[in-house]
């Protein structure tokens, strides 16, 4: 039996890899590495101007971030098939007792919108349907679910990538809030 060099190769890559991985969720977990800068981010840039149809019949023909112009609220982009979407409910939820929440529902069938919102609650102003994804893309969402605080001039204050937990909720949430005057 003869031993062969290339053999040894796949082995190589593998371990390789493990380590890479390794060093990037230690890095991760003992905070050298922000996930949040992962991407674009439209944090400190002017919201962008946003129209949709309403997932639900209401008083307002349309859903318009331009109606929300001179006052505070946050965006939660969001789905039903998306489960982190369903974990940051409650937080939501706790945001909406401090300003209005937008949702803009993703790439969703209005059905399914519907029943998470029975099933989790909905704790949004006005929810407009993003079918294709093109205006969560112009406002800077790259995966669900995201959330933006918008301060009254239209300024994003905070765009915060991934679910929102209690851990969010008492530490950028609240700092937002608080750059906005708001006591959470």
């Amino acid at each position: 039996m003869t031993f062969r060099p290339v053999f040894i190769i796949p082995v190589l890559v593998f371990f390789l890899f493990v380590g890479v991985s390794l060093w990037g969720l230690l890095a991760i977990t003992n905070g050298n590495r922000d996930t949040q800068s992962i991407g674009f981010s439209m944090q400190g840039q002017t919201i962008p101007s946003v129209t949709l149809p309403l997932l639900k019949v209401t008083d307002q023909d349309e859903f318009s971030l331009n109606n929300w112009q001179g006052q505070a609220y946050a965006i939660n982009v969001w789905a039903s098939w998306c489960p982190p979407c369903r974990a940051e409910a409650p937080a939501i939820e706790r945001l909406s007792d401090h300003l209005p929440v937008l949702g803009i529902n993703q790439r969703d069938e209005q059905e399914n919108a519907l029943d998470f919102l029975n099933t989790f609650g909905d704790p949004y102003t006005a929810i407009g349907v993003d079918r294709d994804g093109r205006a969560s893309i112009e406002i800077g969402v790259q995966a669900l679910p995201e959330t933006l605080i918008i301060g009254p001039d239209g300024t994003i204050i905070l765009h915060h990538r991934g679910p929102i937990f209690a851990n969010e909720m008492n530490g950028v949430i609240r700092d937002a809030l608080i750059t906005l005057g708001i006591t959470p």
